[in-house]
């Protein structure tokens, strides 16, 4: 789930619709990715969102409007921002140590462990593995939130017995473990935490946890194959708070939207200062659940993140200058996939 981060440049002038619906095309017969999807933001528009392919390899029908997309570590953003509004809600600081959340527990992380803060968990700052032990493999949605709420904490704490790194180190475990902390702030899963703190206000309901799940849904793949649903076609159930949900295009975009209009002054989940320390580097090319692009004058001109559990692949891109954004979908993670979304996004926002 370690994203990529590519400059793209954005300019308010749009291409004619066929040559987007082209790269579309183009994506699912040369790329050979059975589905894409896109859909284009302002501080103040949303578009429709417009696809090219099908569900998956098997079947003969086209993406939706609805549809469902596994969007991998996009998510980091959105852990990102219940933390935020948890710091609303002084249930924590940013500079809280692990020590001052568990202080009964404190006695057997390591002294420099102890020290952690939310900033460096949520800027893989934290010196954190990237990945939980083996112990993960034991995790399942058949366990239930509750139990994986249980061991999300677990895999945290023991990992917090050992010397963190130094540095930058891309962590999804870091981002288990603030998922893990606002369950516990919360006396709640992390589940429950998101839909209450931010999907609800902003009025999102098409969020589910793991690949979408039923009949007639888009599928992930993997070498060529169409995927199972739900967790038998994700990671375990314990990555969700680095990268385990499934989204709408248009709910996506709302969140997204939020996020820039945040950056204005004008975000709604938040205040003014909390999507500001969301935005700011933590270092050069990682903010707080968003990677970042400068200008010259070192001022954040672009947040971006590529999400991806190895069969799927996403990308959103907020470009601050020009107040838009884009968010890109496929339903296959092959090599030259992040080429593909590459693509589309020029294509949607022209030159």
């Amino acid at each position: 789930m370690k994203p990529t981060y590519l400059a793209l440049l954005f300019c308010t002038c749009l291409l004619p619709a066929d040559e987007l619906a082209r790269t579309l095309t183009q994506a699912v017969e040369e790329g050979t990715i059975p589905g894409v999807g896109q859909i284009q933001f302002t501080n103040d528009t949303i578009s429709k969102p417009t696809y090219a392919g099908t569900l998956h390899v098997d079947s003969k029908e086209e993406p939706k409007p609805g549809s469902l997309w596994h969007i991998g570590s996009d998510a980091k953003a959105m852990t990102a921002t219940l933390i935020a509004r948890l710091v609303e809600k002084k249930k924590l600081t940013w500079e809280t140590t692990v020590a001052d959340i568990f202080p009964k527990k404190a006695k057997d992380f390591h002294p420099d462990a102890s020290k952690i803060t939310m900033t460096q968990l949520l800027g893989h700052t934290a010196g954190l593995p990237a990945n939980p032990g083996v112990k993960h493999k034991t995790a399942s949605r058949k366990e239930g939130a509750e139990s994986n709420r249980k061991l999300r904490l677990e895999l945290f704490l023991e990992a917090l017995e050992d010397k963190p790194g130094e540095g930058y180190l891309y962590s999804n475990l870091g981002y288990i473990g603030a998922g893990a902390i606002a369950a516990e702030l919360l006396n709640t899963t992390w589940e429950k935490a998101m839909e209450q703190e931010v999907f609800k206000p902003l009025g999102i309901k098409s969020v589910g946890y793991g690949a979408p799940e039923g009949r007639n849904v888009v599928r992930g793949h993997f070498n060529g194959r169409a995927r199972p649903t739900g967790y038998e076609g994700d990671n375990p159930a314990i990555y969700g708070p680095a990268g385990g949900l499934h989204i709408s295009l248009s709910d996506w975009a709302i969140f997204a939207q939020d996020q820039l209009n945040g950056h204005l002054g004008k975000g709604k989940l938040l205040q003014t200062e909390s999507y500001q320390k969301l935005h700011t580097p933590v270092t050069d090319r990682y903010a707080l659940g968003w990677g970042i692009s400068k200008n010259s004058n070192s001022d954040v001109v672009r947040l971006t993140h590529d999400g991806s559990n190895t069969m799927w692949y996403a990308r959103v891109t907020i470009d601050l200058r020009e107040n838009t954004g884009i968010c890109v979908v496929a339903n296959a993670k092959k090599e030259d996939t992040p080429e593909w979304i590459g693509k589309i996004a020029e294509a949607a926002k022209g030159r």
